[in-house]
């Protein structure tokens, strides 16, 4: 069987790497992966080296800290590359490991493949010699990307954002109240404080002191919580038990989560992308560490940092960072969304032309279309 390697180091990767997988092993048999994933990719059939619990970190200063396990990683991989001989690499976003792997990758005469292009109109515009160096096919998700691309020499393909071939337009809030019991009166809150351990360690106390607030205030609130089966489930229990506040826990049920509530509390990253796509209205939140905070914020040249407001080309959900996400500004935002229906209305006619902005239903087999035709004929 021909093999190929894959790589995907969060869980949206994982999640659109299995897409895109079972789309290629669809138009093409005799085919094997191996690489890093999760357990989106496991179930797709990938033999994985490593998974997340091993790769999901975030910021510069927490990247340093583990810089040997990295680097072991990284070795491990290659190692495993020289003894299958692949002739094609998938690589899915995550660019702090996988820019130095197609490196590496290319020097070995494979055909590198980049599905979900690494934030360079974000922040080090100097990766797009280096992805153009070292691809030799860029699949894009975003709509604007493909013009930074076009003026090297680069291929770059618009193929679509996954997340419309996973979200759904149609929402099911007297369902999801039903089978949770929800009291009619009772305004759902919907806490998504990230996926990596890092990020629940820095949101999620945060999150459950607002919810503290605006049960003290005169309207009844049901809170929910997205979890990560990746995660500690001992990270959520312990900031549950210290706030004496126990939200219901979500994991399957995600997307109904936020096509159900009131007001949702998302922390930056593909879920502002998700929430979007549910429609209704929420706002973003992000803290990291302080040195990682300043090294970005001489890096970064954008106005927002949420996608929801770059894919929209304006700010049209709030965003809370560092200091400015406390429990009273996201208190204020929550009761703003349940009290005032003209505002929360504006919020979700705006959010309906972001869909329309991220093309059309089928991503995976576009991408797999072009891979199959391109490298595996």
């Amino acid at each position: 069987m021909k093999p190929i390697f894959v790589a995907a180091g969060e869980v949206s990767g994982d999640l659109h790497a299995a897409a895109l997988i079972r789309a290629l092993q669809a138009r093409h048999g005799g085919l094997r992966f191996f690489g890093l994933g999760g357990d989106q990719m496991r179930t797709a059939g990938v033999d994985l080296l490593y998974d997340l619990s091993a790769l999901a970190v975030a910021g510069f200063w927490e990247v340093a800290k583990r810089l040997v396990h990295f680097r072991r990683v990284f070795h491990t991989v290659l190692d495993r590359v020289d003894a299958e001989k692949p002739t094609l690499a998938i690589l899915i976003d995550y660019p702090g490991m996988n820019l130095r792997l197609a490196r590496e990758l290319k020097s070995r005469g494979i055909k590198v493949v980049y599905y979900i292009v690494p934030q360079v109109w974000a922040w080090k515009p100097g990766r797009i010699r280096q992805i153009e160096e070292r691809v030799n096919l860029l699949l894009s998700i975003l709509p604007f990307e493909k013009q930074l691309f076009d003026p090297t020499k680069l291929r770059c393909e618009f193929v679509g954002h996954p997340l419309l071939d996973t979200i759904g337009i149609e929402a099911s809030p007297q369902t999801f109240h039903l089978k949770h019991k929800i009291d009619p009166v009772a305004k759902i809150i919907a806490l998504l404080p990230g996926s990596r351990e890092v990020e629940i360690e820095r949101h999620y106390r945060i999150m459950l002191a607002t919810v503290a607030l605006l049960q003290k205030s005169d309207v009844s609130v049901a809170p929910f919580v997205a979890i990560r089966k990746e995660v500690e489930a001992s990270l959520y229990a312990i900031a549950e038990r210290e706030a004496r506040i126990s939200p219901v826990h979500i994991t399957e049920e995600r997307y109904d989560l936020l096509k159900s509530a009131n007001a949702s509390i998302v922390a930056s990253g593909t879920a502002t992308l998700e929430a979007a796509l549910c429609g209704r209205p929420f706002c973003v939140v992000y803290q990291t560490g302080w040195i990682t905070y300043q090294i970005a914020k001489r890096l970064i040249n954008l106005k927002n940092v949420g996608l929801v407001n770059i894919v929209a080309g304006e700010t049209i959900v709030p965003e809370f960072l560092q200091a400015e996400m406390n429990s009273e500004n996201l208190a204020a935002f929550c009761r703003s969304m349940l009290s005032d229906p003209s505002a929360s209305e504006t919020m979700i006619q705006k959010l309906s032309l972001v869909r329309g902005r991220l093309g059309k239903s089928g991503a995976a087999e576009r991408a797999a279309e072009l891979i199959a035709r391109e490298f595996l004929k």
